[in-house]
């Protein structure tokens, strides 16, 4: 008896046991609350509140989009609760026929029975008018029999011939008719067996769900985060900027192009874009030695890298003995490197190799080449790292696979300095530019720009990243009112002391057609030589080239001319702003004067 009931007792504990297994087994979707849109991929934050007992839960979440990426799920419970483990799990789901299937089953059934008879009916046709053919034969044969003997009994063969000619035009129609339909029928069918497989197509499909292994000390509501990174979503930024050269001010938008195909609907959710590359290996890279030597003798001996690290041209940037503007091909590098370095220690050869590449060319290439390799190493290391959030607040709502959707980052407005630029040489148009300072708490990234001004729409333009603080410039389209006539004057040629010198004369004209004053910064050129058997000098100008700190320094002692001018209202014509400019070029002597080449 005792026996018994301790067995009774145990089978007690296990149907306890397995009573609080199936309560602690919980299924939910739970709701997409938060984003964060990367470059190609996006961050996607599913909450879910739920009630939990003492103990392990086995928490389902279903209906996880098809574009997740399975290594990336993570969750964290609140107060009271562990996570122990999250898995990732696929199943296939069938379901019923739809009703729709069995009728277009019913449809091609019939169908295909037309088909059977309207062939058979072709083929009994086919076999009449062989049937038929002994008949014209022997027709033929009577009148040639007749012919040769003489008699010709027209009436008889008339009758015969007419029959056959009708039998034969009968049967002709009814084989085209019956030929017509097969292709009618044909065509029906497969109409119907193309409907038929779209309606198959949704009979089975692939659910993805995470399950959630969660330890809970006390019974009560909890809130638990289950994160994810989904393919298909990224963001570009994008510009609006409207200019109001009469108030000196200019209204900057600063918005975002969204795109997202993840495979679920983001519906009222926060929102927020980063720069930032969510990477898999979270190792930096390490750098390693690099040996060098001398390669074989030649003209010139040349420093190489050892032979076991000779992979320069993986790195894609071969030196020169001789100067060649690779800033182009340095750009392409510096993309790609940019992509080994989201990979972290997983791509520390490829690194290593690009690095080895650059540091050859400081060391073998010619001073021009670094110089122009360093200027786009400054660009690329201005903008290389940078790693901005943009949080756009909640209520923002986006369908799965929808068009693209515009959003706002940030506006403000800001003082700017307007000036108009002209360059005779490349264009005849006098262009309007601003130097704008970005006094927001936003740092603006590189991107397109839709350029106004007074209200008017003038064109493309493009801004670089600009920093909190920083200055920068913009374009906003052509003045018609500022025209610059540009006119070679004179040349003199002479000889002094042996040696040929040529003088130069230019003149330019400005005309300012607006009833306000108008700031003009104009530029020419004059050539510029390193050459020794070459002087160009007695540069003389009626009015003062700028005095800008910055030109004096870069362009000044290249060739570049620069005038910053203050235009007065309505000074076109024969009140047109007039500047004059001569040069000299002195040759060694006479014989040397044979080509200029640039």
């Amino acid at each position: 008896m005792k026996k018994a009931a301790a067995i009774s007792i145990a089978w007690l504990i296990v149907f306890a046991q397995l009573c609080s297994a199936q309560q602690n087994a919980l299924e939910t979707t739970g709701k997409v609350s938060s984003v964060i849109v990367y470059r190609g991929q996006a961050l996607v934050t599913r909450t879910i509140e739920t009630d939990l007992l003492p103990g392990s839960t086995e928490l389902t979440v279903q209906k996880l989009p098809e574009n997740l990426v399975p290594e990336s799920l993570y969750a964290q419970a609140g107060d009271g609760a562990v996570i122990s483990s999250v898995r990732y799990r696929e199943k296939t789901v069938k379901e019923e026929e739809r009703e729709g299937v069995k009728q277009i089953n019913e449809q091609i059934e019939a169908l295909q029975r037309q088909i059977k008879h309207t062939d058979r009916d072709r083929q009994q046709l086919a076999y009449l008018w062989d049937r038929y053919i002994p008949l014209w034969t022997f027709t033929v044969d009577a009148a040639k029999a007749d012919t040769n003997k003489g008699i010709l009994q027209f009436e008889p063969i008339e009758k015969t011939t007419g029959y056959l000619e009708e039998k034969s035009n009968t049967i002709h129609k009814s084989s085209l008719e019956l030929e017509d339909k097969l292709d009618d029928l044909n065509k029906e069918l497969n109409t119907l067996k193309e409907q038929k497989e779209k309606l198959l197509a949704g009979t089975s499909r692939v659910e993805r769900e995470a399950a959630l292994l969660v330890k809970s000390e006390k019974s009560g509501k909890t809130v638990i985060e289950l994160s994810y990174l989904v393919r298909n979503a990224g963001w570009l930024p994008q510009y609006s900027l409207r200019a109001i050269p009469s108030e000196s001010s200019i209204f900057v938008e600063y918005n975002a192009i969204i795109h997202q195909s993840s495979g679920e609907d983001w519906n009222n959710v926060q929102l927020s874009l980063s720069t930032a590359e969510p990477a898999t290996e979270a190792a930096p890279p390490e750098l390693k030695p690099m040996k060098i030597g001398l390669a074989p003798a030649g003209p010139q001996r040349q420093i190489s890298l050892e032979k076991s690290q000779q992979d320069v041209t993986k790195a894609g940037i071969p030196y020169q003995s001789e100067y060649k503007d690779l800033t182009q091909q340095f750009q392409e590098i510096q993309t790609s490197r940019r992509g080994m370095i989201a990979k972290g220690k997983a791509a520390q050869a490829e690194l290593n190799t690009v690095a080895a590449g650059n540091q050859m060319l400081e060391l073998a290439a010619e001073k021009e080449e670094v110089t122009a390799i360093q200027r786009q190493a400054k660009r690329f290391a201005r903008t290389e790292g940078v790693s901005v959030v943009y949080d756009l607040g909640k209520g923002f709502t986006m369908p799965d696979r929808c068009e693209q959707q515009l959003a706002a980052i940030a506006s403000f407005k800001s003082k700017a300095d307007f000036t108009m630029t002209a360059a005779p040489l490349l264009t005849d148009y006098v262009y309007l530019r601003a130097d704008i300072t970005n006094n927001s708490n936003t740092i603006l990234l590189a991107g397109p720009a839709n350029m106004y001004r007074d209200g008017e729409f003038v064109g493309k333009g493009a801004i670089e990243l600009v920093t909190i603080g920083e200055k920068f410039t913009v374009g906003f389209g052509v003045d018609s009112q500022i025209q610059i006539t540009r006119e070679f004057k004179d040349k003199k040629v002479d000889t002094l002391w042996g040696k040929r010198v040529e003088r130069y004369d230019y003149r330019l004209a400005v005309n300012n057609y607006k009833n306000t004053i108008v700031k003009l910064r104009l530029t020419e050129r004059i050539p510029y030589t390193e050459d020794q058997s070459l002087a160009i000098t007695e540069f003389t100008t009626n009015i003062p080239l700028s005095t800008d700190a910055e030109y004096l320094r870069k362009e000044r002692d290249k060739g570049i001319l620069r005038w910053d001018l203050e235009l007065a209202p309505l000074t076109a014509e024969d009140k047109a702003t007039v500047i004059t400019y001569s040069y000299t070029i002195k040759y060694d002597n006479d014989n040397m004067r044979t080509k200029i080449v640039p």
